[in-house]
């Protein structure tokens, strides 16, 4: 069977939705999983039709940058997570929808997600998840979603070591744009994950409808695996802040060593052009002038003075 579309799952079955019509036709009484991939609202709409979901809930469903959350209804729990991917250079995220019923798990997802298929594949497996419960195929799914997070966030570490030795190094081909990218993508994660964690500890403590309290472990494992990835994406962002700050720090002390260098010179050059000045006065009578070897003496009083406004400036380490 290739993996696409809708799916209706239970401990002992599994096959395609071909047809658009309510998935309420097919529900049973034991554990149950629906997974939709709905082409607009319309069809949405028309899947979950007799399930009394909220038209607003609707709507959450079929945007893609609804914010990640949990909403409680009387017969039927909403959450929103975000599964995040890297798409070189920058993180792509997408929403992966719950609605969490009695003994009913949908999940909805607008494009073809590898968990779920992976999941679905691999079912004669992962059936006996579902034979403990709705929350454990949640968990499941949660579980792969999250643990693929932490690559892309030892890649942003590999990427910010990188920059940090280059910086010591003094790599004169560093790019600076790929260090904000760094940082922007590190913000997305921990802004995600930040959300994931207050939903995780709703319900690990029990605050969640349709979700036992014998799977407050298993939640609590996803929200340990947040929490890591929380912490390194800390400790990548004190890296690139260190390495950025040395950066800025080395770049404004050879400007620095430039613009010395440079006021040096006007200042050795400064006494020169004043008696270059002085004798490109238009007076007749101006010492020196008429002498033979003016010139020479000019010549010869500018480099004096420059030689000895050098070695002063030596003497006082200006340079």
């Amino acid at each position: 069977i290739v993996f696409g579309g809708s799916w209706y799952l239970t401990e002992s079955s599994k096959k395609q939705i071909i047809s658009n019509e309510p998935i309420s036709n097919h529900r049973k009484k034991n554990n149950t999983w629906i997974h939709l991939t709905p082409e607009n609202e319309e069809e949405l709409e028309l899947l979950l039709r007799n399930f009394k979901i909220h038209p607003l809930t609707i709507e959450d469903l079929m945007n893609p940058l609804s914010r990640i959350k949990v909403e409680q209804f009387p017969h039927y729990t909403f959450i929103v997570f975000r599964g995040m991917y890297l798409n070189t250079p920058q993180i792509k995220s997408k929403n992966f929808n719950f609605l969490v019923l009695n003994n009913l798990l949908i999940t909805i997802s607008l494009d073809h997600r590898h968990t779920i298929s992976d999941i679905i594949m691999d079912w004669d497996k992962n059936k006996i998840l579902l034979g403990k419960g709705i929350e454990y195929i949640m968990h499941r799914i949660l579980d792969i979603e999250t643990d693929q997070i932490l690559p892309i966030v030892y890649r942003i570490e590999d990427q910010a070591t990188d920059f940090e030795s280059r910086v010591y190094h003094r790599d004169k081909s560093l790019e600076i744009t790929s260090v904000f990218l760094m940082r922007a993508n590190l913000q997305q994660i921990k802004k995600n994950i930040n959300s994931h964690i207050e939903i995780l500890k709703e319900i690990e403590t029990g605050k969640v409808s349709f979700i036992s309290v014998e799977s407050d472990a298993f939640f609590r494992d996803v929200r340990d695996h947040s929490l890591r990835i929380l912490e390194i994406s800390e400790n990548v962002k004190d890296i690139i802040s260190s390495a950025l700050e040395v950066h800025l720090t080395i770049s404004t002390q050879k400007s620095n060593e430039i613009m010395t260098i440079l006021t040096m010179m006007t200042a050795v050059m400064l006494p020169m052009s004043l008696i270059a000045g002085l004798y490109g006065m238009n007076f007749k009578f101006i010492p020196f002038l008429s002498e033979p070897n003016g010139f020479f003496y000019s010549l010869g009083s500018m480099g004096i003075v420059g030689f000895v406004m050098f070695v002063y400036f030596k003497m006082k380490n200006w340079f």
